[in-house]
């Protein structure tokens, strides 16, 4: 885990430059894998920039508002690369928000939108992983496994990593499926099928997961719900009825 790397006098973010990383490799992919008839290359890299853009201020204001007197007296951190001081779910509201006040008035088709984001998503879930794993936040029961790494005293499966290969292996398992689903929105929901399956499989062995009451694993709880209501739509879209 190496939250920080140092070239020479520079201290780079290592989170940051993995998640920016991710960012343009997903889009170029998304860009070379657009279904026909959808939006694009500049219709999307709009939509993304958009969502992203509005994202990272929503989360950084709805951050500060809640913590007002600590920006008050260092108003330079609304500014601050730390992805502490940012509101996660008002961030990913507002982009979504964004990016569907976008769509709507470009007249996107929503699934053949959706359709197109994918190969972004899978990138991003690689990537993604691996920058919770540098940063440590994400971290492992313990093991006696060869491949193993040292964290908090012990000994602990490298949860990020596993993630990371999950998402590529998801991300070959689609590739010749990009584009070409039999319907729209159909790469999308099979997507979310195998993104959710996959965290509720790595969720067990996750040492600081969040619990619900009744000692239910917030993340497994929600995947369950995700792979529920993808597979309805899928059936609903198969038949043509979403």
């Amino acid at each position: 885990m190496a939250p920080i790397l140092q070239i020479g006098p520079l201290a780079l973010r290592t989170p940051l430059l993995l998640t920016l990383l991710g960012l343009y490799l997903g889009l170029s992919l998304a860009e070379r894998r657009l279904p026909k008839d959808s939006l694009s290359a500049a219709q999307l890299n709009t939509l993304v920039f958009l969502g992203l853009v509005s994202g990272v201020l929503a989360a950084r204001l709805f951050f500060a508002l809640q913590h007002f007197a600590l920006f008050a007296r260092a108003p330079l951190n609304l500014f601050s690369l730390d992805s502490g001081l940012l509101d996660p779910f008002a961030g990913w509201l507002v982009g979504i928000l964004a990016m569907a006040i976008y769509g709507q008035r470009q007249r996107l088709s929503l699934w053949k939108t959706l359709d197109a984001l994918t190969p972004l998503l899978a990138v991003l879930g690689v990537f993604l992983s691996l920058a919770l794993f540098a940063a440590g936040e994400v971290y492992g029961t313990p093991t006696d496994l060869t491949w193993g790494i040292e964290w908090g005293g012990a000994k602990r499966h490298p949860l990020g990593l596993y993630s990371a290969l999950g998402f590529l292996l998801i991300l070959v398992f689609f590739w010749q499926r990009l584009g070409r689903g039999q319907f729209a929105g159909q790469t999308f929901l099979q997507f979310v099928l195998a993104a959710a399956a996959l965290w509720l499989f790595l969720e067990a062995w996750r040492a600081n997961a969040l619990l619900l009451p009744g000692g239910f694993r917030a993340v497994q709880v929600t995947a369950w719900l995700n792979m529920a209501f993808a597979y309805w739509l899928l059936e609903r879209r198969a038949r043509g009825q979403g």
